[in-house]
């Protein structure tokens, strides 16, 4: 009886919690079908909620007592309210938002409408930026984000992360970064790192309105990343996977012996017609044939280095695993991901056992836990980290220089005549001219560098509703944790000539061997070390106070202030402490009339007390024309139309060359020698050495970079919501940038003196992005092109007195050089004209490159090297995206162009007799090719033409190196729901998509044969080429 009596007590008090309680189901559709994804919670309490599922279905259950109104979102779409009143099926059509009154963009510390903005902002989404096949996030954003110039001079696996700016570079000082702000903190990683399967929003803040909350970090822009977060309803789990093929976007491609061989000999001729001691021996007829026809591979080898050593084709994997769901109180978004990228070096080190290829393995992870303890408390927890493996080779090339490709372009030590990879009995061979030992042989023994690196971030945060005390007040709290560390572990054997193994030099005549190191007959045993990598930690705390309300739905008055503490601790260094004030004040009239206040009160330890705070303001304005009666009454095709304008001033403390704590004054001091070079003292009878310190750098009292900025924006919709239009123009001008001063031998100071802040830059430029979206029956469209233009220069730093006004580099672009300017090529008619400039050194030969003589003087000398066109660094930027749907296919493109740049390189990647031979070379000046040829007289020694050094750069080894090229693709198929719900899977998408796939050189020819964004005047010593991906992905949803 008992048992009856609990079982109906239960059951009444079951009945009465669902007698409290009403269950509200419906669809949600807009005029195409179901909306999967639309958020519907209680007005007043974002954590009664739900999410339509797949076929736009929902299910919500609330309180009787208190069932009050619906609201639904969904980005794209005009939120709507509607009161429940009793009803228990509440089905809904969602009404494009033509005007994008609802849109929200994310903001330093917080959000904000996008009709209401007043800031210069681009964003793009993480669902685009996982278009992109490239491991590294940033190298997905040039051509599609106005304002962003990105430059991926490398393809290295783990190091092909591109360079990136916002709005070009303003300053001398540092590499002009952005600040990377990663849900609220500063982000002491690798942006390259961030997993774009963990990104909801990816943000760049531009002008002064938007950074000056970060005053002293915001001057060179400021990126903010958002990360997915979990949403209420059922678990949703979602795989990703990934198999990509990577292949060279450029590699040179090298003669082989016979052709090498002719056009050495060419360049010995040259030297011997014109009376020059030539610096080699030329072949003989008998090597000469024996290159041609191959008769003896091993006397006179024919190797095809890039073939023996590098792959075709390298694999890169990717897979990615989300969870997302949770409850009303509660919700979560659990992600874990994988990369790994292989590199192009084929594998010899199956005997060894190590690995001496290049690759990168990445493990990222991330847990977002939100949770709502009450209507008017959020808490949120986010862990989040990485851990990766980068390996390179150990092979001991030339100089030290550990690089395969370096050793493939070098004449010196890999020609294809150098020695044949293998001996007729299998060993090694090698040709006994050779300061290193055979580079198959040390792939194999001479193992890797290895650096391992594991960066973790802990982000802490609360958000109290006080509601009690005014409508729209609210108090967050942030502790957070980002740090990394790691380290490097090598294996390898001692010898710095790779002489730790045998290898043989084969006489194919006698059949001898002669081995190369009489010391080494067996292959020595291998070394182990590990280095410690120094780590950084950033500890960052913030206390913020927000409020955000609108009276009698016309006038709407926002602000924040917070407070930031952060201490940014690198190894064993001084910890730097940055400390600042947060405010932001804005008011808009009906979202017609908009304006905004903000400032940054910002101190660092950087600097001495005096110096250590400062005030970096800022104001913006806007007006939102289309929502007036005058304008909205009769153009009737345009939804919004807005002018906004912006001035202040941000700062930045980003130092480098050790400007850290120059404030202070340097010593030095020495334990051995005497005399003032060793700043010890002599003393006593008998001379004796005493330790001593002496003074070296003086202190200098300096702050921080300012810059000032100015912006003016336009932004227009039509055709509801159709045609977007925004347009910015901007003016950055940087001062107070700390430099070393230039001192002139004749002031008679042998010291340096202390760096001081002297250095102004300034930079101008303007964007614009276009985008249509269209639709005809089932296929939907869209186009999006954009420009983006910034030109800076050097206004002021310290440059001394020129001789000449060509030669002054004030007024110029940052990275401009010196160069002669090249007029053609020397002619034998010109060699005999006196009144032709010579070099005022050396001799000159027809064939040689031909300089203007600007001080006309009738010789060439350093005074006639001006300032060259164009830096290294694009001030134009144009992207072009075509997508379109139709019905389960999906397709899109990106195309990007850069221009008004130059591209150089010297030694082993161009200089005859240094770099082996290219078809290039084959195109040099001769008598008989005297009209255009596209290479000066080759020769065996230095001369002007060679660019052995710096000095004899020239236009015409400064190439300008505008480029076109298809940056992504993507084509896509969504298999049928039914289809798809048969197994079990909620939904299931295939797709092909690539990156880098097809590049034009748009102005000069490309002699290098090197991707136009490689690294600037390199030897090749850091080359490994970019990489074209193809690849193949699938994802399912259960």
């Amino acid at each position: 009886m008992k048992k009856y009596l609990i079982s109906a007590c239960l059951l009444l008090i079951c009945s009465l919690s669902w007698a409290q309680q009403q269950v509200i189901t419906g669809t949600i559709k807009d005029s195409d079908g179901p909306l999967p994804g639309v958020s519907i919670y209680q007005k007043g309490s974002t954590s009664r909620g739900t999410v339509t599922n797949l076929e736009g279905k929902y299910r919500l259950v609330l309180d009787k007592e208190n069932l009050g109104i619906l609201t639904f979102t969904y980005i794209g779409y005009l939120s709507q309210e509607v009161r429940i009143a009793g009803r228990t099926e509440i089905n809904l059509t969602m009404m494009p938002d033509a005007k994008g009154l609802e849109e929200v963009i994310v903001i330093g510390y917080g959000t904000q409408k996008k009709l209401t903005n007043t800031g210069a902002v681009s964003a793009i989404s993480g669902d685009n930026l996982r278009q992109s096949p490239s491991a590294s996030l940033q190298n997905s954003l040039i051509g599609r984000v106005p304002g962003v110039i990105t430059q991926q001079q490398s393809g290295r696996p783990g190091g092909d992360g591109a360079k990136i700016l916002v709005r070009g570079l303003s300053t001398t000082n540092g590499s002009g970064a952005p600040l990377v702000i990663v849900d609220d903190l500063e982000y002491a990683g690798n942006i390259a790192d961030i997993d774009p399967d963990q990104i909801e929003t990816f943000t760049v803040l531009k002008d002064a309105s938007t950074t000056a909350v970060y005053g002293i970090r915001g001057a060179n822009g400021v990126i903010v990343i958002t990360t997915r977060r979990g949403k209420a309803g059922k678990a949703q789990i979602t795989v990703r996977s990934e198999t990509s093929l990577q292949q060279p976007s450029y590699v040179p491609e090298y003669l082989d012996s016979y052709e090498s061989a002719l056009l050495f000999n060419q360049a010995v001729n040259n030297d011997i017609a014109l009376g020059i001691a030539p610096s080699r021996t030329a072949f003989s007829d008998e090597a000469i044939a024996a290159f041609k026809n191959g008769t003896d591979p091993y006397r006179y080898p024919n190797v095809d280095w890039t073939d023996e050593l590098i792959k075709p084709f390298s694999l890169q994997n990717r897979s990615n695993i989300n969870v997302q769901g949770g409850m009303e109180k509660a919700k979560y978004f659990i992600s874990a991901g994988y990369l790994g990228q292989d590199g192009l070096i084929k594998d010899f080190s199956q005997k060894s056992g190590m690995n001496s290829n290049y690759y990168y393995k990445r493990y990222n992870f991330r847990s977002n836990l939100d949770v709502q303890p009450s209507k008017s408390l959020t808490l949120n927890l986010d862990l989040s980290g990485n851990f990766s493996e980068r390996n390179s080779p150990n092979n001991r090339g030339r100089a030290n220089h550990d690089n395969v490709f370096f050793e493939i372009s070098d004449m010196n030590q890999l020609a294809p005549w150098a020695y044949p990879i293998y001996n007729p009995d299998g060993s090694y061979g090698i040709n006994p001219g050779n300061t290193l030992n055979n580079i198959v042989g040390r792939l194999a023994e001479y193992g890797y560098v290895r650096e391992f690196r594991n960066d973790l971030t802990a982000n802490f945060r609360a958000t109290q509703k006080l509601d009690f005390i005014t409508q729209g007040l609210s108090v967050k709290g942030v502790v957070g944790y980002n740090g990394y560390g790691g380290f490097t572990r090598s294996l390898t054997r001692n010898g710095t000539d790779g002489r730790d193994f045998p290898a043989y030099s084969y006489d194919s005549q006698t059949g001898s061997y002669t081995i190369l190191n009489t010391n080494i007959y067996r292959t020595t045993l291998p070394n182990l070390s590990n280095s410690n990598n120094a780590g950084t930690r950033k500890l960052n705390w913030q206390a913020s106070l927000n409020y955000d309300r609108t009276f009698g739905s016309k006038h709407r008055i926002y602000a924040l202030g917070l407070y930031n503490y952060l201490n940014d601790i690198s190894g064993a260094n001084v910890p730097d402490v940055f400390e600042g004030y947060t405010f932001r004040l804005g008011y808009d009239y009906k979202s017609k009339y908009l304006l905004e206040l903000n400032a940054g009160y910002n101190g660092t330890s950087k600097f001495s007390q005096a110096e250590r705070y400062s005030l970096f303001p800022a104001v913006s304005a806007g007006w939102n024309i289309s929502e007036e009666p005058f304008f909205k009454d009769r153009i009737k095709f345009v939804d919004l139309l807005k002018i906004r304008g912006s001035y202040g001033l941000t700062g930045s403390d980003n130092l480098s060359g050790g400007f850290d704590y120059v404030y202070l004054p340097t010593y030095n001091r020495s334990a051995t020698g005497t005399g003032e070079s060793s700043f010890n003292y002599s003393l006593g009878d008998t001379p004796t050495a005493i330790t001593g310190i002496r003074e070296s750098t003086l202190g200098n009292i300096v702050t921080w970079e300012k810059e000032r900025q100015s912006n003016i924006g336009v932004e227009l919709r039509m055709f509801k919501g159709a045609l977007n239009v925004v347009a910015d123009v901007y003016s950055r001008y940087r001062y107070d940038i700390l430099q070393e001063r230039q001192v002139s031998a004749a002031s008679g100071i042998s010291s340096q003196l202390p760096p001081a802040n002297i250095g102004k830059v300034r930079n101008r430029g303007f964007e614009t992005q276009i985008t249509y979206n269209g639709r005809v029956n089932e296929l939907s469209y869209n186009v999006s092109g954009n420009v983006s233009v910034s030109k800076n220069k050097r206004v002021f730093f310290d440059e001394p007195l020129k001789a000449y006004p060509w030669k002054t580099l004030t007024g110029q672009s940052i990275g401009s050089e010196l160069g002669y300017e090249f007029l053609g090529f020397y002619t034998k008619a010109d060699i005999a004209d006196a009144t032709i400039a010579k070099p005022a050194t050396g001799q000159v030969f027809a064939g040689d490159l031909k300089y203007s003589d600007l001080n006309g003087d009738g010789l060439i000398t350093a005074d006639d090297m001006s300032v060259m066109p164009y830096a290294n660094l694009p001030n134009t930027i144009l992207g072009l995206t075509l997508g379109a749907s139709y019905k389960n296919f999906s397709f899109s493109v990106t195309a990007q162009s850069a221009l008004n740049f130059s591209l150089s390189a010297r030694n082993e990647s161009v200089v005859v007799m240094s770099n082996n031979f290219r078809e290039i070379h084959k195109d040099a000046w001769t008598p008989q090719n005297a009209v255009n040829p596209s290479f000066p007289r080759l020769s065996t020694v230095s001369n002007i033409s060679s660019l052995t050094t710096l000095s004899n750069i020239s236009t015409f080894w400064s190439r300008r190196s505008d480029y076109l090229r298809i940056k992504t693709a993507e084509i896509a198929y969504t298999l049928p729901k039914d289809l798809v719900g048969k197994v079990g899977l909620g939904s299931a998408r295939i797709y092909v998509n690539g990156y880098n796939l097809l590049t034009w050189s748009l102005k000069a020819k490309n002699i290098y044969d090197i991707d136009p964004e490689n690294q600037e005047r390199s030897t090749g010593e850091d080359f490994y080429p970019q990489q074209k991906i193809y690849n193949l992905g699938v994802q399912v949803a259960f």
